[in-house]
C-alpha cells in the first residue's frame, strides 16, 4: 500500500507517494508544532489535517510506526478509520492506545 500515489492537495508534488508525502508533513508538523503539550495545536496544525486527508493509503505506515514505539499517529487513525479500538481504561496511555490500534489493525486484515 505505501506505494500508491497520493491524491495531490495544496503543496503536493504528482509524483510524491505516499509514504513520501506522509514523512514529509510529519516532519513539517513535528517542526512547527512537536514541541507543544497541547493536543489541540497539534491535531489543529494544517500538515496534520493534510496526513488525516491521506486516508486508508497512510493506516498502514502508521501501524508500522506505531509497532516501533507509540506514536501521536494515534490521534490519526480513528479520524481517518472511523474506528475506536481502544478501552475506556487504556484511554491517556499512549503505550496502551498503540497496542490496541496494532491489534486492530492485525484484526482488519492490515499489512505492514
Amino acid at each position: 500500500m505505501s506505494t500508491v500515489p497520493a491524491k495531490p492537495t495544496s503543496g503536493a508534488r504528482p509524483e510524491e507517494l505516499v509514504e513520501q508525502r506522509l514523512r514529509r508533513l510529519e516532519a513539517a508538523w513535528l517542526d512547527a508544532v512537536g514541541y507543544s503539550s497541547s493536543s489541540t495545536e497539534l491535531r489543529n496544525h494544517p500538515a496534520f489535517q493534510e496526513i488525516i486527508a491521506l486516508g486508508e493509503a497512510a493506516v498502514p505506515l502508521m501501524l508500522r510506526d506505531l509497532e516501533e514505539r507509540p506514536r501521536l499517529w494515534v490521534w490519526a487513525l480513528p479520524r481517518i478509520t472511523g474506528a475506536d479500538p481502544v478501552p475506556p481504561a487504556d484511554r491517556g496511555n499512549i503505550a496502551k492506545i498503540s497496542e490496541a490500534w496494532l491489534r486492530w489493525g492485525r484484526e482488519h486484515g492490515y499489512r505492514w
